[in-house]
């Protein structure tokens, strides 16, 4: 069954939006990307296997207290280790999208999605 000029016009910008707020939403979730922190992931390694050391320690002298700071030593170079710093963070923005005022605020995903909803049902009532 063959469209209608009008509806094949409505299928072209229902794509090309469709195109439009996929690469939007790629940008996005490249742009929010942070970089490995080195520092923290070694001094997070040293710290969890000093923990483990102490741990083991605990163990081997029976003594419950010891284990259980080794265990929370331990259990703490695994958080450092895996806490990225906010001095990694990639830039959000490239330099030829200064321009852009709505990205600029911090929408959450559903609030910019409702936003999007809303001004594509705008337009065709």
């Amino acid at each position: 069954m063959a469209l209608s000029e009008h509806e094949q016009r409505l299928l072209d910008e229902m794509e090309r939006r469709l195109y439009q707020s996929e690469a939007d939403v790629m940008h996005a979730a490249s742009a929010t990307r942070r970089r490995v922190n080195y520092r923290s992931l070694v001094l997070g390694v040293i710290v969890t296997v000093v923990g483990i050391g102490v741990l083991i320690g605990g163990v081997a002298a029976q003594q419950l207290w010891l284990g259980l700071i080794g265990f929370a030593v331990m259990l703490g170079g695994v958080v450092l280790m895996l806490s990225r710093g906010p001095e990694s963070d990639i830039p959000a923005e490239s330099p030829g999208q200064a321009g852009d005022g709505p990205r600029q605020s911090r929408e959450s995903f559903s609030e910019r999605m409702e936003r999007r909803w809303d001004e594509r049902m705008g337009g065709e009532r």
